[in-house]
């Protein structure tokens, strides 16, 4: 059974490329927050940016075909 995915490929693209600017924008405001209470809001945002990024690139890796971490097998040669 497989899961219809909730975005296409070109969504996720540009669902990537939006969080990316918003995260680049809110680590600049991180460095001028005035006060630690808005330094503190700041970092919540770019941590909630940064899970949203890592969830998106989660999807796009489904939709590819590559649903998980991936190794290769084999044994290092002895010389």
């Amino acid at each position: 059974m497989s899961i219809t995915p909730l975005y296409s490929l070109d969504e996720i693209n540009a669902e990537i490329t939006q969080a990316k600017a918003d995260l680049a924008a809110a680590r600049r405001m991180q460095s001028y927050a005035h006060n630690s209470r808005q330094r503190e809001v700041q970092r919540e945002r770019v941590k909630e940016l940064q899970n949203h990024l890592e969830w998106m690139q989660q999807q796009r890796m489904q939709i590819e075909g590559a649903p998980g971490l991936q190794s290769i097998l084999g044994t290092v040669p002895r010389g």
